[in-house]
């Protein structure tokens, strides 16, 4: 008779400090990969790519997958990574000077610009999630037809974010908790900062990442059977 057990608590904690050793692995690559600044959009999205292919699909060498996918990335997004950080800079700005200001102003310039970055947040997060809804429809390495071109990737974010509206809504509210966390505890970004968007587009995509396993778990008992 089969033993029914699953995997003895010494296998189970292995698997524990190897998920984590994979993740902070990404996360080291992430900030290193976002050094030159101009580079943290194509890195994210390496990031994406890199946790569905590790995590979802089972593809072993997160360092490699990291690096081919970050190439990839920054190949077809180099316009829009140069573009980013002067946006962040002049958001960052714009802020800054009007809550320094005073008067009926400050509340009216508050009430337009805290609800405009909360829809980009949404964007980027949707984005984000977007790239690992292409990853479970394309199991082989990111190529060149990955995602079907930038018009059909912005027409995956649009319709994600009319169907996940309310984790996009709750993802906002997160990301903003943690940039003040972020405020008071500098430290953080070393383990953070490409985690918890990376983390809040996997919950915004579970649908299609549960999918996606769902699949992958059908095929394999048709290879065992």
């Amino acid at each position: 008779m089969e033993s029914t057990k699953g995997p003895s608590r010494p296998a189970r904690l292995l698997g524990v400090f190897e998920v984590t050793g994979d993740i902070l692995t990404l996360q080291l690559l992430f900030l290193l990969a976002s050094l030159p600044v101009i580079t943290m959009f194509p890195a994210a999205l390496a990031l994406q790519y890199s946790l569905g292919d590790v995590f979802l699909e089972g593809r072993p060498r997160p360092a490699r997958l990291f690096w081919a996918n970050f190439t990839w990335a920054m190949r077809r997004t180099w316009k829009v990574a140069i573009l980013l950080p002067l946006f962040m800079i002049l958001a960052a700005a714009s802020l800054l000077f009007w809550l320094t200001a005073g008067g009926l102003a400050v509340v009216v310039a508050l009430c337009i610009l805290v609800p405009m970055y909360g829809v980009l947040v949404a964007g980027y997060v949707a984005v984000l999630a977007s790239t690992l809804q292409a990853t479970t429809s394309n199991t082989s390495t990111i190529g060149s037809d990955s995602i079907g071109g930038f018009r059909e990737w912005l027409l995956s974010v649009w319709s994600l974010a009319q169907r996940r509206a309310i984790p996009l809504a709750l993802s906002v509210v997160v990301m903003i908790t943690w940039l003040l966390v972020l405020a008071k505890l500098p430290t953080l970004v070393l383990v953070g900062t490409g985690l918890v968007p990376a983390g809040l587009a996997w919950w915004v995509a579970t649908p299609w990442l549960q999918d996606r396993r769902a699949k992958l778990a059908a095929g394999q008992n048709r290879s065992a059977s």
